[in-house]
């Protein structure tokens, strides 16, 4: 693919270029802004990693220019703040997907590989295979429930990692954008009323937030169906030896300083879990 990564951070934006080149991908960088918005003028992309917060023009101008006239580029923001109105903000302007930094190999191997199955599978069968399985028809009983999503985030709103099942952050992308919003909305609105009160779950249509409270941070599953007695015991087992694991870290996290160790492969554990 050919990428363009726009980082003022000198160090960052050449190991993400070098990473990137090591996998046979074609790489142009930016070193702010003004630049990349250049970049993005003069030559398509395939894909744009983009720094939300750099000199010049922000990340969130760029993506907005990415999106009038490069409209197949997909874009992914990369910011250092786990703060869940930049994730809502960015994914609203069209980003494909979001990078808390400092992320791991993994992480952007994972979303990059996503979107180039994406290019090569075209866009018209990712979504007729959404609208098939939107067209079955209800079962009278559910008996499992399908988790779509699931989040780690403070008590205060932060977002620490986001991971969303295969196939649903390309085909049904609406899906993170309204998760996300839910719980900026309700972090916002609902928490002061629950102050001595245990939250449990909120709906959206046809798809159910179920929270788990940890000493330190909530786990959110999104989920479709029935919720299953099972579920928050699975979303338990993965919550404590997470918080146990990080406890001195998150005893002073604050979204900013480097997040704690194993959060992605946690909720990658709890999607493929069997139920």
């Amino acid at each position: 693919m050919k990428v363009l990564v726009a980082e003022d951070d000198p160090t960052l934006r050449e190991e993400v270029a070098e990473l990137l080149r090591s996998g046979g991908h074609e790489v142009t960088t930016a070193a702010d802004g003004d630049e990349a918005a250049r970049r993005i003028e003069k030559e398509a992309f395939d894909l744009a990693l983009v720094d939300w917060n750099m000199p010049g023009k922000t990340g969130r101008e760029v993506l907005k220019l990415a999106r009038e006239v490069r409209p197949r580029t997909a874009v992914i923001v990369m910011t250092g703040y786990g703060n869940v109105d930049t994730a809502v903000e960015a994914m609203r302007s069209g980003a494909k997907d979001f990078l808390q930094k400092p992320f791991d190999v993994d992480s952007l191997e994972k979303t990059i590989k996503s979107i180039r199955q994406e290019l090569a599978a075209g866009r018209k069968t990712v979504t007729d295979e959404v609208a098939t399985r939107q067209r079955k028809p209800p079962s009278d009983h559910v008996e499992t429930a399908t988790m779509n999503a699931a989040f780690l985030h403070s008590k205060h709103g932060l977002l620490m990692a986001s991971k969303v099942r295969a196939g649903e952050k390309t085909g049904d992308e609406d899906l993170l954008v309204a998760t996300l919003t839910i719980i900026q909305d309700f972090m916002r609105i609902s928490f002061p009323m629950l102050e001595g009160k245990k939250l449990r779950s909120i709906s959206q249509g046809d798809l159910t937030l179920v929270t788990e409270t940890g000493k330190y941070l909530f786990l959110t599953a999104v989920i479709r169906g029935d919720e299953t007695p099972g579920l928050r015991a699975e979303m338990r087992a993965v919550l404590d030896p997470f918080e146990q694991k990080n406890r001195a870290l998150l005893e002073d996290w604050n979204g900013v300083m480097e997040g704690p160790t194993g959060a992605d492969s946690a909720l990658e554990r709890l999607l493929a879990r069997k139920r």
